[in-house]
């Protein structure tokens, strides 16, 4: 790869698809370690053949209205590759046995996230995903009874110094449908 990276092409605005912020109501959590690397294509940001190793599952979460978040931050390198850190800021509801496992698990796992965008909606760029070069660790999490609903509010984060190269990879495999079905079936073919 060279040093001298420049852009390449013109940054415009296409009018078929207006800006829109905000993610649907779930998003699928995978165990980094249960992606298929050997099936996965990475082509820039493009991502497509994302399956899951044998008897591996993705794990869905969902939310209400605005109350699950994507962001990415440029982070400048002194070495010169700039890269971007990810967060995913989301709660847990419940405050049962099942819901404390589910914390527990979070607090010491290492995941990918792939989310349904309301930009694109309908079309095949409307899937992103994060943590998927790098992985996404909890940094922060707290329950209190008397805010959030008591529910437990967490963030999902890139660890200081594995951020990835891009602010995010759009899944890009065939039609939305067939995108929709396999994150629906939660990417079990």
């Amino acid at each position: 790869m060279s040093c001298d990276i420049r852009l390449l092409n013109n940054i415009g605005f296409d009018c078929s698809k207006p800006a829109k912020a905000g993610l649907e109501t779930k998003a699928l959590l995978i165990n980094r370690a249960d992606i298929d690397k050997t099936a996965l294509t990475l082509s820039g940001a493009a991502v497509t053949n994302i399956s899951l190793t044998s008897g591996a599952t993705a794990y869905s979460i969902g939310w209400v209205k605005q109350l699950g978040s994507t962001a990415s931050s440029f982070v400048a390198n002194e070495n010169g590759l700039n890269k971007f850190s990810h967060t995913f800021n989301c709660r847990i509801f419940g405050q049962g046995v099942e819901d404390a496992h589910r914390v527990a698990e979070l607090a010491n796992g290492e995941y990918v996230l792939v989310v349904q965008t309301k930009w694109g909606a309908g079309t095949d760029e409307a899937f992103k995903i994060y943590g998927l070069t790098s992985g996404l660790f909890m940094t922060e999490g707290a329950q209190n009874s008397g805010e959030s609903d008591a529910s437990f509010t967490f963030v999902l984060a890139s660890q200081e110094g594995f951020e990835e190269q891009y602010h995010q990879y759009i899944w890009k495999e065939g039609t939305y449908a067939a995108m929709k079905a396999k994150f629906d079936a939660r990417l079990v073919d």
